[in-house]
């Protein structure tokens, strides 16, 4: 068991975000005309006439934030299509290539007390797939806590010598 999969470490964080879809490859500007969306989100479904268009989603999350001594902060996302880099209050936190994998990064020496900002960069580039794939964070995302001291995100592996 990872350790963001137990309820009481984490946080349903699916709420109150923004997206803009733009250009592909296009970096992030304050200049962007966000709209609010709830994930999970597919931008593709918005014309269906173009369900595979290359385009490049943000996805874009304020939060508040207390930190807490000894406990680390993850972010973890379900899924994400396709290529994607997060970001928190402008560092990147890490980047993903595989859509339909869950994933989670350690937020905790990027997020401070109080205001911070999650921004998420999708990168949907066709042909990807023979069926409809969709784009964006398409699965639940989590806020996750764990002590300084735990085990590994993959659990433990014990092997035996001959």
């Amino acid at each position: 068991m990872d350790i963001c999969e137990t309820y009481s470490n984490r946080k349903l964080f699916c709420n109150d975000w923004e997206f803009y879809k733009a250009v592909f490859g296009s970096d992030y500007s304050e200049d962007f005309a966000f709209k609010p969306v709830d994930i999970p989100h597919d931008w593709l479904i918005y014309d269906t006439n173009d369900l595979y268009e290359t385009s490049t989603g943000w996805y874009r999350k304020n939060f508040s934030y207390q930190k807490k001594e000894g406990i680390r902060t993850f972010i973890r996302f379900d899924g994400v299509y396709m290529d994607s880099k997060v970001y928190v209050n402008g560092a990147l936190a890490g980047e993903w290539k595989y859509g339909y994998s869950a994933f989670m990064f350690d937020i905790t020496d990027l997020v401070k007390d109080g205001e911070n900002i999650i921004t998420v960069r999708v990168d949907h580039h066709s042909p990807n797939s023979r069926w409809y794939s969709g784009a964006g964070i398409f699965r639940k995302v989590w806020l996750c806590e764990s002590p300084e001291i735990r085990f590994g995100n993959d659990g433990i592996y014990i092997t035996t010598s001959k």
